[in-house]
């Protein structure tokens, strides 16, 4: 198990030396704004600055805002697979282990339409097509409104490729309508990378470990045993730091 950090351009000595001295891998999280996508200065000014940093076996987290790979709109479509193929072709140039997306599947949308059946088809047909195009990457697809894993379990197992994993994020599946013992036990198998972050159960507010009702004491043990790469994932630095020292139990200063 090796945990994760999101670094913080504003801050990046500071996320070097705390990957240094913790052996923290780093999950980028700028490439999914599409206003960044779009200028192109400043998104080949953001990815030569990580690129300089000659990392290996960090990750990024790819477009979602507005994604629906399964929509019926085929421009709406169109957008939504060239957003995905931007970002691997990001991670391609960083030379990055993988890639997240979220599932983007809308939970109350089941009964309308074969809804739930379209997505499956039509989010595994792709994937299964960019995997194939990008084989050094893994894909990691995240539970995001998922009621519970059996959605995302049913992708993963029609998809059916090595570098196509889940990536079990536990405050998503806290505001679920399933219990986080599920989530693991049903995709157990299949997943290759973690969130974590605190919530009330209410709403994703990303607070550090500790202030919100998930009892990560009780869930290390289950992450300890999952053994996969686990991102803390919150923006500020200091917050994921505390949460790390909060989870490993380790009470000292940095």
């Amino acid at each position: 198990m090796r945990f994760y950090i999101i670094p913080n351009l504003n801050q990046l000595d500071k996320c070097i030396q705390l990957s240094k001295k913790y052996n923290f891998g780093f999950e980028y999280n700028e490439f999914f704004n599409p206003c960044l996508l779009d200028d192109k200065q400043k998104l080949n000014e953001v990815i030569n600055t990580y690129k300089q940093l000659n990392r290996s076996n960090d990750y990024m987290h790819g477009v979602f805002l507005d994604i629906c790979l399964n929509s019926c709109d085929q421009l709406i479509k169109e957008v939504s697979e060239k957003r995905v193929l931007q970002s691997l072709e990001i991670a391609k140039q960083l030379n990055l282990k993988g890639v997240i997306f979220h599932t983007n599947y809308i939970n109350w949308m089941t009964n309308i339409n074969s809804y739930c059946d379209k997505w499956i088809n039509a989010n595994a047909m792709f994937y299964k097509k960019v995997a194939k195009l990008y084989p050094d990457i893994n894909i990691y697809v995240e539970n995001m409104f998922d009621d519970s894993p059996y959605l995302l379990k049913k992708l993963i197992e029609e998809i059916n490729l090595d570098n196509v994993k889940v990536c079990l994020d536990f405050a998503h599946a806290f505001i679920s309508k399933t219990n986080i013992n599920e989530w693991v036990n049903e995709l157990k198998p299949y997943i290759g990378h973690i969130h974590i972050n605190d919530n009330n159960g209410k709403e994703d507010a990303h607070l550090k470990l500790g202030e919100g009702n998930i009892n990560y004491k009780q869930l290390f043990n289950i992450i300890k045993d999952l053994d996969v790469s686990v991102l803390i994932e919150m923006n500020n630095i200091d917050n994921a730091f505390q949460s790390y020292l909060y989870l490993v139990g380790n009470d000292k200063d940095e």
